[in-house]
């Protein structure tokens, strides 16, 4: 039986080996996972994620920074985000074919979207796509986008959007109905006092 093929080049040439990268670093931070109420600048995460790119970048003489795109504050389950969409405005002038980014979740948490960006965009526009938790990179190792653990990963992280946002409307329905006691519990003492 035979494996699915990436729609990556297979076969690298000596011209493409010595290639040079523009890359767009891309850093996104939902506002579920912010650094709880303090008011910063960039969260603690950004500061994380940009530093790790950083690094990873001074290790690939093959790679050189056109720009970093942040959307901090910025859920994973809408690719209409601001830095996301100035990114796919550059893919579309050509200025990179590179995207990097940390692990999966920090380019979406949309099962379905992300799969669509990593199997069927980026490769209509030769973008080289790298994912340094996740062990993937489109160019070095085509085979890497095809793994099982792909849509595992993704699925996972729409999982993780879906159940946050459960927790979170729980959290506000619970904060409301202890609002109404207590606003109730203010009525009947108020009315208690009056009627002295």
């Amino acid at each position: 039986m035979a494996g699915r093929q990436s729609k990556y080049a297979s076969k690298v040439s000596k011209v493409e080996e010595n290639k040079l990268w523009s890359v767009a670093l891309y850093i996104r931070l939902s506002q579920e996972d912010s650094d709880n109420g303090e008011d910063k600048l960039e969260s603690n995460s950004i500061i994380s994620q940009k530093q790790l790119l950083s690094e990873f970048i001074q290790e690939h003489t093959d790679l050189i920074i056109y720009d970093t795109y942040v959307d901090d504050g910025y859920t994973g389950t809408d690719f209409n985000r601001p830095g996301f969409q100035k990114l796919l405005d550059d893919m579309r002038n050509g200025n990179i074919n590179c995207v990097l980014v940390k692990d999966l979740s920090r380019l979406g948490r949309n099962y379905i979207e992300v799969g669509n960006y990593i199997e069927q965009i980026f490769p209509l526009f030769n973008i080289r796509f790298i994912s340094i938790n996740d062990n993937i990179d489109s160019f070095n190792n085509p085979a890497s986008t095809n793994t099982i653990l792909v849509p595992f990963k993704n699925l996972i992280n729409d999982e993780y959007a879906r159940d946050t946002s459960i927790k979170i409307k729980s959290a506000l329905n619970g904060r409301k109905r202890r609002r109404r006691v207590c606003w109730c519990l203010s009525i009947i003492w108020i009315y208690k006092k009056t009627r002295r």
